[in-house]
């Protein structure tokens, strides 16, 4: 019997074969429990899965946050826009974090010594940020099945206060979502 030459093609197919017998033996995995139906909207979750990013309409967003148009330039957990007005640029960063909790969003805020301050949004829990020596900028989070963020950050001229601003981005989603 002749041995197989080592050549590049054989070591390719060698480790193509390796590959799918691992891939073939040990990927099943058995779960004990009782199967439940997820939950329906309407109960503090998002009605539509990977939509989070349109849960307020861009021209929306631009009137919220005083400019003329606002541009979406980031798809994901993290959902960000650039604005621009009369008054400059802004930009707007929203946040859903499901498995996130309001206390630990707290925690950090308080650790970057931003500002903070207890508020109510739509009947659910919040609070505001700032950061220090920012007042073009302020973020609120809420508690809603899990966390919800929205960041207003202007870099000229502010034609309004960030803070009520991003208050108000946050009640659309809110009302949105119940």
């Amino acid at each position: 019997m002749t041995p197989f030459p080592c050549t590049d093609s054989y070591r390719r197919i060698l480790a193509a074969a390796v590959v799918t017998a691992a891939v073939g033996t040990g990927c099943t995995t058995t779960v004990a429990g009782t199967a439940v139906p997820a939950r329906s909207g309407g109960s503090g979750q998002f009605d539509k899965l990977l939509e989070e990013c349109i849960a307020v309409p861009d021209p929306t967003i631009a009137d919220t946050v005083g400019v003329d148009l606002v541009d979406q330039y980031f798809y994901g957990a993290v959902c960000m826009w650039t604005g621009i007005g009369a008054a400059g640029l802004v930009d707007v960063t929203f946040a859903w974090f499901e498995n996130d909790a309001l206390s630990r969003e707290r925690d950090l805020a308080d650790r970057l010594d931003y500002a903070t301050e207890d508020v109510d949004v739509a009947g659910t829990t919040a609070f505001l940020s700032r950061r220090p020596a920012d007042p073009l900028s302020c973020g609120i989070s809420a508690a809603y099945s899990g966390v919800i963020t929205w960041w207003v950050q202007y870099r000229g001229t502010s034609p309004t206060d960030p803070c009520g601003a991003a208050t108000e981005l946050a009640e659309l989603t809110l009302q949105r979502n119940q």
